[in-house]
């Protein structure tokens, strides 16, 4: 059994290509444990389900049931109104979706495998690096727009929030860390007054302002890494895509231009560094839109295979000793 550290991407609704990825791990000849593990968005709820607990079969098993369609839960009195409905719950809720059902369905998975709150995921390790309060099996990356901060769930709960992590809900996080800009509202986590000034902060998708957390988890100490951290990112190997260059003619096209800058040039520097590179699973998810709620059984499980692929194909060239010697192999 190998030892590893686990970073996923978010990717709205591309999941079933992460846990294709993490099956793939799960799966080796030498199949891998998982210790800690780190996600933004779909990534976070992912790792939410790994560190819960749950098997690998499981998850996919989970992900397959999943019907998307039910993450559109448009409510008020306009909500059925063709056009007029969408425009009212942009204006007046910053979101086209309440999230309620995408919150539901984290919070009551995760009870099933008796996961409520951050004490339930604590990990005590005395030959950390990390600090007694950092010491859990899940971080979640979120976005506070409220104070233009990225979050590190538990992490930052009691320095940045003023709350004590081991009593607010493990759901909260991963609701706010998948709440996709104009698509779903943002998500208001409690904190204390005199922390923050208010009684609460707005935070939405994690992406903002890292997509991709791959370092979150390297030693800072000088003393070797006792196990690898192993990423899975939903595109293919870092490039400049000139293919997809826009003039931003309108308004729609310049706030989507603007999310994707946003959401990919804080880790663009990180997943251009062949220490990076060469540890992570390259996903190519292009064929499929991030907020696509309309995927088709058909669609999951070629993101799957996509990922299971992508996964046996590092694994045959990765070797973690070499790598601690310096070889990164690119």
């Amino acid at each position: 059994m190998a030892d590893a550290d686990l970073v996923l991407e978010g990717g709205g609704v591309k999941g079933s290509a992460l846990v294709g990825a993490v099956t793939s791990l799960a799966e080796h000849s030498d199949p891998y444990s998982f210790h800690r593990v780190a996600g933004t968005s779909a990534g976070a709820i992912v790792a939410g389900l790994l560190a819960s607990g749950m098997g690998v079969p499981q998850i996919k098993s989970v992900m397959d049931k999943l019907d998307f369609s039910q993450f559109q839960d448009e409510v008020g009195f306009l909500a059925h109104v063709p056009t007029v409905g969408p425009v009212a719950s942009l204006l007046l809720h910053e979101g086209l979706y309440s999230g309620g059902f995408l919150h539901n369905w984290i919070s009551e998975t995760l009870a099933g495998q008796g996961v409520r709150t951050w004490a339930d995921l604590k990990e005590t390790d005395p030959a950390s690096s990390l600090p007694p309060s950092q010491q859990y099996k899940l971080v979640v990356i979120v976005s506070d727009v409220s104070r233009g901060l990225m979050l590190r769930l538990p992490w930052d709960y009691e320095p940045l929030l003023g709350m004590d992590p081991d009593t607010a809900f493990v759901a909260d996080a991963i609701r706010a860390s998948a709440s996709i800009p104009f698509f779903f509202r943002p998500w208001n986590i409690p904190t204390d007054v005199k922390t923050t000034g208010h009684d609460h902060i707005v935070c939405v998708d994690g992406g903002m302002l890292s997509n991709f957390p791959m370092s979150i988890f390297d030693r800072d100490d000088d003393v070797a890494s006792r196990w690898p951290t192993i990423g899975v990112k939903l595109s293919g190997r870092a490039t400049i895509r000139t293919e997809d260059w826009q003039s931003n003619t309108n308004n729609i096209q310049l706030a989507k231009s603007l999310l994707g800058t946003m959401m990919g040039a804080h880790d663009r520097s990180y997943v251009n560094d062949p220490k990076a590179i060469s540890r992570t699973i390259f996903v190519d998810t292009s064929a499929y839109r991030s907020t696509d709620f309309q995927l088709t059984t058909g669609d999951k499980e070629a993101m799957f295979n996509q990922g299971m692929s992508s996964g046996k194909t590092f694994l045959s060239g990765w070797d973690w000793e070499k790598w601690k010697a310096g070889d990164y192999g690119t």
